[in-house]
């Protein structure tokens, strides 16, 4: 019997388990227009990216909601030109957290409160119980990120040369003295 008891208990927690996934971070492009011919002067963003983080549960798997939290950024601006190439310069900032869906979550704790009422009107007996709930909501504790910048890599690409960031592809198309024209895959 409690072999059985173990079993109905335990099948719950374990699909429960199965159906979260592992914690991975996610890359986006946040660079509008992709797939458009764009034009970019010295100093210009070409590429953004945000990356984001599964929050981890208490089974050390992915948030059962989807939560995130920021993972960091990787940037790609245009410098200039050496010669008749353009040059980019990649920057990343990578950031770790301590977030979990503990940290993250508020913790409400219900109360619940009874009043019996009990008399008499005339000479006939009365009573009755009110109920009555209100929460007391206690925020999360909330968790700390640390920053790191890596160190810029300058990339330097020729008209028609490709270079891909973060699973994208840059591609040149022109290289002018004051402007480049690229088209992000």
């Amino acid at each position: 019997m409690t072999k059985k008891l173990f079993t109905l208990a335990a099948l719950p927690l374990s699909l429960t388990l199965v159906a979260c996934a592992p914690v991975e971070t996610k890359t986006t492009l946040t660079t509008p227009n992709a797939g458009k011919v764009r034009t970019a002067g010295p100093g210009d963003t070409v590429m953004s990216f945000q990356s984001k983080r599964a929050l981890p549960n208490a089974f050390g798997r992915a948030d059962l909601f989807g939560r995130t939290t920021n993972a960091g950024r990787t940037t790609v601006r245009y410098i200039g030109i050496r010669g008749s190439k353009a040059v980019f310069e990649r920057s990343d900032i990578i950031v770790d957290s301590n977030a979990t869906t503990m940290s993250e979550t508020p913790l409400i704790i219900p109360h619940t409160t009874n009043t019996n009422i009990e008399g008499s009107i005339g000479n006939v007996p009365v009573s009755g119980t009110a109920t009555s709930t209100s929460y007391q909501v206690i925020g999360p504790r909330g968790s700390s990120q640390y920053a790191s910048a890596q160190r810029p890599i300058q990339l330097t690409i020729g008209t028609g040369q490709s270079v891909t960031v973060e699973g994208k592809t840059l591609r040149v198309l022109r290289v002018a003295p004051s402007s480049v024209s690229y088209v992000i895959e």
